[in-house]
Formats: structure tokens, sequence, C-alpha cells
């Protein structure tokens, strides 16, 4: 295909609390058209912009919900799903969504953590419209990630890591046969230069824009230390023994990806732990599952009493 003639879309797609908005953003400064529909910034949250579509994020929370799962699912998603009656509904809407949040462009970058586990989904829609799917996939230090969705959403540590291991399993595998590059979250906080360079070489594209002076201080502005939360050591990692073998296999395996070609080897490892992964899961989802449902009831009761408490103070104060 001549390079006029080429239509790219780059899937940003990276565990939450990873980067993906810094890479988003870069990648806009350096010619990818963002969508039409933006999501607002959030206080305390994502201060700078998330740089993604709310009609994506619906989409993919509906088939989320559609396959029995959820943003925060560590189980893997249901892989019959895709060829179920609703499967092809989603794919039309998937379709429609994309054409109308990039109209004709010739190179756009698409955004959601989401995305890791419908990776599949997204390929199939994104050839459809004819475009070549090319994919970035940052990468943050597992204990980073899960403090950060403890501070933001509650979520226990332990569970945080397990999102995480899912999601990056599942972006590799899917993402196999596709040209992809990965990057450590923290050198977005350094030469952006070479991080440009590495996506371009390692995508095979040339971007329309350089980094100019202009773009690099609203890029510097936009990943301003004070958004650098919780910084972890990667030797609390590779030498914790509390952690699963499967988490610091994998991070291990991805943060040498961020610096070294890919190994066959290393991609066979990762398959290994998504199957054990996903053999496991079963187990756990019952024990979960009935944890959850005990903590909603407990939730509720005390939501209810919160009630009638509130009720007779109304009266005492009445009387």
């Amino acid at each position: 295909m001549p390079v006029q003639d080429r239509k790219v879309a780059v899937l940003v797609a990276g565990m939450h609390r990873s980067g993906t908005s810094l890479v988003t953003r870069l990648l806009s400064l350096v010619g990818c058209d963002l969508p039409a529909t933006l999501m607002q910034p959030v206080p305390d949250n994502n201060e700078a912009g998330f740089w993604e579509s709310p009609p994506v994020v619906d989409l993919n929370d509906e088939i989320l919900a559609s396959a029995g799962s959820r943003w925060d699912d560590w189980r893997a998603f249901d892989s019959d799903w895709y060829d179920s009656p609703v499967a092809g509904r989603f794919r039309e809407r998937a379709v429609a969504v994309l054409r109308e949040q990039f109209d004709d462009s010739r190179l756009f970058v698409l955004k959601d953590p989401r995305i890791c586990r419908l990776m599949q989904f997204w390929v199939e829609a994104i050839g459809a419209i004819g475009a070549e799917p090319l994919v970035v996939s940052p990468i943050r230090n597992p204990l980073d990630v899960a403090a950060s969705l403890q501070a933001r959403d509650g979520i226990d540590p332990s569970a945080g890591c397990l999102i995480w291991l899912r999601h990056v399993l599942d972006t590799e595998k899917a993402s196999r046969g596709l040209k992809r590059a990965y990057l450590r979250y923290e050198t977005l906080f350094s030469d952006i230069h070479a991080i440009v360079d590495m996506l371009g070489a390692t995508l095979g594209i040339s971007w329309p824009r350089a980094v100019s002076v202009n773009a690099q201080i609203d890029l510097e502005e936009f990943i301003a230390p004070h958004l650098h939360h919780h910084a972890t050591d990667d030797a609390r990692i590779l030498g914790n023994p509390r952690l699963s073998s499967w988490i610091v296999s994998s991070f291990e395996i991805l943060d040498r990806w961020c610096r070294e070609e890919m190994h066959e080897k290393d991609i066979s490892k990762l398959g290994q732990i998504k199957g054990a992964f996903d053999t496991a899961t079963p187990a756990f989802s019952r024990v979960v599952a009935v944890s959850e449902r005990e903590i909603s009831k407990r939730d509720g009761w005390l939501e209810g009493l919160g009630q009638t408490v509130a009720e007779r103070d109304g009266r005492i104060e009445g009387l």
C-alpha cells in the first residue's frame, strides 16, 4: 500500500493508572488525531485530562457488562462472547463510533484501558474501516498501579495487582502479530524526543509533526512532577516473596521489552502464565464472589440502619 493511502489507528492499550493519558497526549502532539468528543478532566483524579472518547468508554462498559464483566474485573473475558448474537450489534456500533469520532482521519489515536481486555474486538472494528492497528503499551510497576487504584477507587492492593496482571497479559496475547511498542511509564518524565523516535521506529511510522518547542512545553506542563504519584523501586517487586511469581515474571519480561527486543521464549513464558492464570481464575472467582455478596449485604444493612437512625433523630428533634 502506498504511504499516502495508508490509514493508521494507534491503540494505546495499557493498564489503568499506567500513563495511557500521557502517551495519548504525546501522540496527539506529533500528529495523531484525537477523538471528536473528549472526556472532561476530573479534579483529584486526572486533572490534566484523559484524552479518551466517552462514547468509546461507554461502549466498552456496555460490552463488558453484556459478558458479565466490568472494568476492574481480573477474570478472563469470556471468549464465547465473540460468537454470541449480541457481538454483531456491538461491532456495528463500534464501527459507527469510529467513523463519528475520527471521520476521515488517516492517523488517529484510540485510548481506553478497557481496550486491553477487548483488543480483538477493536482490532476487528478498526479493520472494518480500512485502518491498520498499531499498539502502544505503557508499563508501570504493578505495586504503583495498585497503590493508585487503592487511593482512587478503594481497591485492595492484592486485587489491584491481579487487575494489572489481567490487563497486561490479555494485551500481550491479543496484540501478537501486530506492530507494537512497549515503554515504561517512568520514561514519560524524561527524554520526550527519544520516546517519539523509538515509537516511530518500532511501529514503522513517520510522524507528521516533530516535537516543537511549544509542544514540548505543553507536554512538560501536562506531565508536571506533581502528577507522578506512588513511585516504587522495581526491586520491591522482583525480590518480593509475597507477590505471585506470575506478577513478578510478567513485570520482569515486559520491563525488559521496554528496553530490548522481544524474544520468542518470553512470549512463550507469558503465554504459559496466562494459561495458568485463566485456569486458576474460576476457583478464585467463587471465593471472591461469595465475599462480595456478603460485603454487599453488610453494606445494605448498614445503610438501612443509618436511615433508621436518621429518621429517629429527626423525630427526636421534632419532639
